[in-house]
């Protein structure tokens, strides 16, 4: 019988078993925008998570990125990618990247355009918290928006021990 075990495998054994270096690491990213779809191209390429999933709430954009960067991620190392409107799609994310916005409309204020935001980053940082509360989020937006990430996730901290 044809031996095909080299005599290094038959003398040394591996006693703990090589993990992949981010196992169980998901990333969502919020926004599927042109600066959304940039930072889950650049996860994709880099390797960073095992499981990205995108949020939007134009579902058929949505979809269509979704399907886009499935076709191309066969010749990558992430096996799953997934999207969804719901935001129980983030569930267990490591890393929430939030790049959702409104875009000013022609003759609208700033301080409009800010408060339309606002209202956007009310919505999902508490559903974002939700589904991942151990999560660190990053936010790719405005700066003024920072804030109001930071006092949606200080309040639910807060409020939620009490």
């Amino acid at each position: 019988m044809l031996c095909t075990m080299s005599l290094k495998d038959h003398l040394i054994h591996n006693v703990h078993k090589e993990e992949h270096p981010h196992a169980h690491n998901k990333i969502s990213v919020v926004g599927v925008g042109a600066v959304g779809m940039a930072c889950a191209i650049s996860i994709l390429m880099k390797d960073l998570a095992d499981e990205l999933t995108l949020v939007d709430v134009v579902e058929d954009k949505l979809k269509g990125e979704m399907l886009d960067l499935q076709h191309g991620s066969l010749f990558l190392r992430t096996p799953k990618i997934t999207s969804g409107k719901d935001y129980s799609v983030t569930a267990h994310s490591k890393l929430v990247i939030v790049t959702a916005g409104a875009r000013q409309q022609e003759g609208e204020s700033r301080l409009n355009l800010v408060q339309r935001n606002v209202n956007i980053f009310k919505f999902i940082i508490p559903n974002v918290v939700k589904y991942s509360p151990h999560c660190k989020l990053l936010i790719v937006s405005n700066p003024g928006l920072f804030r109001v990430a930071y006092q949606e996730v200080w309040y639910r901290i807060v409020f939620s021990s009490v």
